[in-house]
């Protein structure tokens, strides 16, 4: 039986809905899966920094030839409280900073 329309992608008696690499999915055609992908100890690396917000995309670059490059940033040192703090603050002067500081002692 053949059915035709369903995009040409070699499935006979197929629905149609599938990834468009040949098979069905669900392994009956008797090819053997794919493998997993390999990754590199680099790319584990980079994957876990991203994922634990270590790294973060600082930019991406797109050349004339479709070339990209994605540049990431981050630290590995831990942030201590003075750090965290510091951030809070932003915009506060040393000198605001210090007249708090002589207050909160007088």
């Amino acid at each position: 039986m053949r059915n035709s329309g369903n995009g040409g992608n070699g499935n006979k008696g197929s629905s149609g809905s599938g990834n468009g690499n040949g098979s069905n999915g669900n392994g009956s055609n008797g090819k053997k899966k794919n493998a997993p992908a390999k990754l590199s100890p680099q790319q584990i690396a980079v994957v876990v920094g991203l994922l634990t917000n270590v790294l973060e995309v600082n930019s991406i670059l797109l050349d004339k030839d479709q070339n990209i490059e994605i540049v990431l940033t981050g630290s590995i040192r831990r942030k201590t409280k003075a750090d965290r703090i510091a951030e809070e603050l932003g915009d506060v002067s040393v000198a605001d900073l210090l007249d708090a500081f002589v207050r909160k002692n007088t």
